[in-house]
């Protein structure tokens, strides 16, 4: 259905009142029986029928690329009927369809880089017994509403004293991209429980609220106000030194100081891309609960309002309802704290896409390679990351390419070519799809989506590889850099060409499991590795630079000699004082090979590290998220990249590995380590195949580890070598075994 009041044309326009939209249809029903409402939307809706409101999802519908798909919703309505007159309502926002042309870091316009944009639209059929009873057509009235602004960035302005005007009739048409049309399928976004603010209180010339943690979702308040007024909230992730950070949340990053100023939005664009809701209220009792927009925050600050007119204030989480299948519990309260820190921010930051923090909101191939493991160690992310890859395959370029954020909306950081992304960006392709088979087994959609990533390795091939090495941002987010993005990071050019070898690996692999010949990719990456050796082996035996970032790439790609390159990337370690200074990728892929060359020592005295540069600083806040960097300024307070470390929790401590050749987890390798500040832990892990349990404790100077696992599960056993097996038994779903430490 078309929005009959239309945004203006120029860009300061969309920041003036512009009342969202309200349609309406009143139908007759002899009789109820069971009846369905199909949806789609481009933006957002809610519907009411009879006044109920219909389903329970928010942010409602899936954001993607809108010219290759458009999802609908399916509703059981028949309980919302009634025999007589009935009324159907809808409220448009604008979501990710019609965004601010506010330009992200300075640069980037939404309304010009996104597929398409325009004002909210929407159309249903209603069906009973097979008959259509309603749909969109000429016969719907609509009027405006009383959220005067709704951005899902910037916040919401609502008008209280507003009248409810006159509904009018309205020419309704059809969208003409029926055909591109999807039954949703992924989990929705939905309200979870509700949160208290912990302190409201008198702060300067308005009001301090703090919620004691870091959210993403809606505040809900309400003001029993003595005359009208004008009520501003403004959303924090941090408060230091008796000062609110805003900052670490301005929408694409505008108003943050930069060397020559502040970012700037562009024409009309407000000078600081605050997070805020602005409320014009009536006199007497006025309820506000956010409808198109989400914030990230602990604290609230709010303005023209005397503390004696808040009733009532709460935060209410609001994310992607994906299960939680990853569990973990233990006798050490840091280990415990940093686990729920990453389900915590994690969470926070998926809205039908994993998004990176609130003030991008953006989908990164490179967050998702990066996180991918401990993800599916933690989450059921079977059709989400269904959609994910989809989003990506809609912006395949004619050429192969993909692009680093999905949907494409501008960013392209050293790309293979116009809407492009860098390498280990565009990795996400050919490893989610495998890591989705390991633990899931859908064959079908290995097929589907395998003819377009060997497009894309295709492509990448006939690049010169020199070349094509120089497309690569590296191992971003290490600490050596100091959150400066635009600086080297560690052996830039080795993991470019260290990031081409997994794609041919990954390739290889996808090959494998639909059983096709790898001959000429076997052939590429030899020739590469040879090109590697020659172009950055040292006579130490060490690549590069000698960073912990080559040492773990050489060692993540079985380069060079895996015993010299583990010897040496301890030593590296130690002499850092044990602190880990590889960026997303180097952590990600250390907890592996830290676990898999019997390091995990390293890994301890990491996640337990007290430095400036640790996990316990990052968390210090006490807001139980985590922070974009380790060090830095102008930080998002609420970003998940540096949240690979679940992984470890998984494959050593709990002493489970899914193996690579594993379809949907029917393979793993039991191998634990305990660490020597942990004396009891347990694990459960609800995997496609089954659920997994393993609980261990330390007993009369024993090690006592348990598992049960699947029944149709393989089980291989690896033994460490600074443990002695006193005994071990077994059946068909049970393992125990008894261990002794070495000196």
């Amino acid at each position: 259905m078309d929005k009959p009041f239309d945004y203006r044309m120029e860009d300061q326009d969309y920041y003036t009142n512009n009342p969202h939209t309200l349609l309406k249809k009143t139908f007759f029903l002899e009789n109820v029986a069971e009846a369905k409402l199909y949806v789609a939307s481009l933006g957002y809706y809610l519907c009411f029928i009879n006044d109920q409101r219909v389903g329970k999802a928010e942010l409602n519908s899936d954001w993607t690329n809108y010219t290759r798909c458009i999802y609908y919703d399916e509703y059981d309505i028949t309980s919302y009927l009634k025999k007589g007159e009935n009324t159907i309502l809808f409220e448009l926002g604008n979501g990710m369809y019609n965004p601010a042309p506010l330009k992200l870091f300075g640069k980037y316009n939404l309304r010009e880089r996104l597929a398409e944009v325009g004002d909210p639209r929407l159309i249903c059929d209603m069906v009973m017994n097979d008959s259509l009873i309603v749909s969109s057509d000429h016969s719907w009235e609509a009027k405006q509403g009383n959220l005067l602004f709704n951005n899902l960035y910037l916040g919401e302005k609502i008008d209280f004293t507003k009248e409810s005007g006159s509904w009018a009739s309205v020419n309704v048409a059809r969208f003409t991209q029926q055909s591109l049309m999807k039954k949703s399928f992924i989990p929705k976004i939905k309200k979870q429980a509700s949160m208290n603010a912990t302190k409201i209180t008198l702060f300067k010339e308005g009001i301090f609220v703090d919620f004691e943690e870091t959210l993403s979702g809606f505040i809900c308040a309400t003001f029993d106000c003595i005359s009208e007024k004008k009520i501003r909230i403004k959303y924090a992730e941090d408060f230091c030194n008796g000062q609110f950070d805003f900052g670490s949340s301005y929408a694409g990053s505008v108003g943050a100081t930069i060397r020559n100023g502040r970012i700037s939005g562009g024409s009309g664009a407000p000078k600081e891309g605050l997070q805020q809701d602005v409320l014009i209220c009536k006199k007497g009792r006025n309820i506000f609960e956010n409808r198109f927009t989400y914030h990230s925050f602990r604290y609230a600050y709010i303005e023209g309002c005397s503390l004696e007119e808040i009733t009532e204030i709460k935060g209410i989480p609001v994310f992607t309802e994906v299960k939680q299948v990853g569990f973990i519990h233990t006798d050490h309260s840091f280990y415990k704290e940093l686990y729920q820190a990453s389900i915590h921010t994690k969470r926070n930051n998926i809205h039908s896409v994993f998004e990176d923090c609130a003030r991008e909101r953006l989908g990164y191939g490179g967050d998702m390679v990066a996180l991918a493991k401990s993800n599916l160690y933690q989450f059921n992310l079977e059709t989400l990351l269904k959609k994910t890859i989809n989003d990506f395959h809609y912006e395949q370029t004619e050429f192969g390419g993909i692009p680093e954020t999905a949907p494409y909306m501008g960013i392209q950081t050293n790309g293979t070519g116009p809407k492009e992304g860098p390498l280990l960006w565009q990795l996400v392709y050919p490893y989610v799809v495998a890591k989705h088979y390991q633990f899931y087994g859908d064959l079908a959609f290995v097929e589907q989506q395998y003819p377009f990533i060997k497009k894309q390795l295709n492509y990448l091939l006939s690049r010169e590889i020199d070349e094509l090495a120089k497309c690569c941002i590296g191992d971003h987010g290490s600490p050596l850099i100091a959150g400066n993005f635009s600086a080297q990071t560690p052996d830039k050019e080795f993991v470019g060409y260290c990031t081409i070898l997994l794609f041919i690996h990954w390739n290889i692999r996808l090959r494998e499991i639909l059983n096709k010949k790898s001959v000429w990719l076997e052939q590429q990456y030899d020739r590469i590795k040879t090109l590697i050796n020659c172009r950055f082996l040292n006579e130490d035996g060490s690549y590069g630079e000698g960073t912990q970032t080559s040492y773990i790439f050489a060692l993540y790609t079985n380069l060079g000699n895996s015993e010299i390159l583990a010897t040496n990337l301890r030593k590296t370690i130690e002499e850092n004082q044990f602190v880990f200074d590889s960026g997303i990728f180097g952590h990600a892929f250390a907890y592996e090979v830290l676990n898999n060359y019997d390091m995990n020592d390293l890994v301890e005295k990491w996640l337990l590290q007290e430095s400036a540069i640790s996990f316990k600083k990052m968390l210090e806040n006490g807001n139980k998220v985590l922070s974009e960097l380790f060090t830095g300024t102008q930080l998002s307070k609420n970003h998940a990249m540096f949240a690979s470390y679940p992984q470890w929790y998984m494959e050593a401590v709990a002493g489970l590995t899914i193996a690579e050749e594993a379809i949907a987890c029917s393979k793993v390798i039991v191998s634990p380590y305990f660490p020597k500040d942990m004396n009891h832990f347990k694990m459960e892990f609800e995997a496609k195949s089954g659920i997994f349990k393993v609980s261990w404790e330390r007993k009369a100077g024993q090690l006592i580890y348990r598992l049960s696992y699947p029944e149709a599960v393989e089980i291989n056993i690896v033994h460490r070598t600074n443990y002695h097996v006193k005994n071990m038994t077994a059946d068909r779903q049970c393992l125990q075994i008894v261990y002794t430490e070495s000196e």
